[in-house]
């Protein structure tokens, strides 16, 4: 009987003694989860801030004699003072031929990319509207020697009218006042572009880090206005003007860098850098004010412009 009553309490103790033991032992930890894929297409939207220049060069056709003189307007029966040269070269404004702006960028972009380990590369569009503009404007007055022209005389003879070309030219002093206005206005971007980026850096697996660079399209659009004023005291006023607006669109190339945060696993916010670069160019500016001006050409030197934007976009995963 004893011997049954320790058994019993043997098989008692060992069934107390099994859980305590197995509650000691040391559980394995579930496996951490798979990092973020980056694979799909994704599209979004951008705004930010863009800061560029452009210069105008020495101009291609000459300004010399820009405000020409008609032979109907020599030859109407009144003096005529004859324009003096708008020299461009020596501009009216001070560092006019250099015309730095900046503004706002906006727009939208699309792209693809795939993830191999942690590189991922793609391919991505982009369109931009901005706001980057500047204007300058001058006014000088100075006294100049200038030619005055006293037109033809007519001779009368009984029965015939004889047209006789008498033209007096002298030198007068005469108040030459010249004004400029020149703007400049970059108002589209576009460009497509390669990227190249590393996920699962030390800042964690929801970042991206990326290069970015590829091909651009620039819309660049100026106008120019001239005002030319010659005054003699006691002897008249002439007046020319020239006004002109001109667009051009230009092929360059723009790089960048930038970095992406998934907030959800569709939903990401990032930030982008880039640099576009433009090549030198020539802008023509054709007289549209319905004044006697001739058409003027310009040589440009590159453009340049720097943007940084924040990005909001949408991922749609793909396989």
């Amino acid at each position: 009987m004893r011997r049954a009553n320790g058994a019993i309490l043997g098989i008692l103790l060992a069934t107390v003694a099994v859980p305590a033991f197995a509650a000691d032992m040391p559980v394995k930890a579930a496996p951490p989860p798979p990092p973020p894929d980056w694979s799909g297409v994704y599209t979004g939207v951008a705004a930010g801030g863009a800061w560029g220049r452009q210069n105008l060069n020495t101009p291609v056709s000459p300004l010399n004699n820009l405000f020409g003189t008609s032979a109907d307007r020599i030859f109407n029966g009144t003096p005529v003072l004859i324009q003096p040269d708008f020299d461009m070269g020596v501009c009216v404004i001070d560092n006019c031929n250099r015309l730095k702006s900046n503004g706002f960028i906006g727009g939208g972009f699309a792209g693809v990319q795939k993830q191999w380990g942690n590189w991922v590369i793609g391919i991505e569009g982009s369109w931009d509207w901005t706001s980057m503009k500047k204007s300058l404007s001058a006014t000088t007055s100075d006294l100049e020697n200038v030619i005055r022209i006293v037109p033809t005389t007519t001779v009368m003879i009984p029965g015939v009218v004889v047209t006789t070309v008498a033209l007096t030219e002298t030198t007068v002093a005469a108040t030459v006042t010249r004004s400029v206005a020149v703007s400049s206005k970059i108002d589209q971007l576009a460009d497509i572009r390669g990227k190249f980026g590393i996920a699962n850096t030390f800042m964690g697996p929801n970042w991206l880090l990326y290069y970015t660079g590829g091909a651009a399209v620039g819309h660049f659009e100026k106008t120019l206005a001239l005002t030319q004023t010659v005054s003699v005291a006691g002897d008249g006023t002439r007046t020319n003007t020239f006004a002109s607006s001109t667009g051009d669109t230009r092929l360059g190339w723009v790089v960048g860098a930038g970095f992406d945060w998934k907030m959800t696993p569709n939903v990401l916010l990032g930030v982008l850098y880039r640099h576009h670069e433009f090549p030198k160019s020539t802008v023509s500016f054709i007289d549209d004010s319905g004044g006697s001006g001739r058409p003027v050409s310009f040589g440009t030197s590159r453009a340049h412009v720097d943007s940084v934007q924040g990005r909001l976009s949408w991922l749609f995963p793909i396989q």
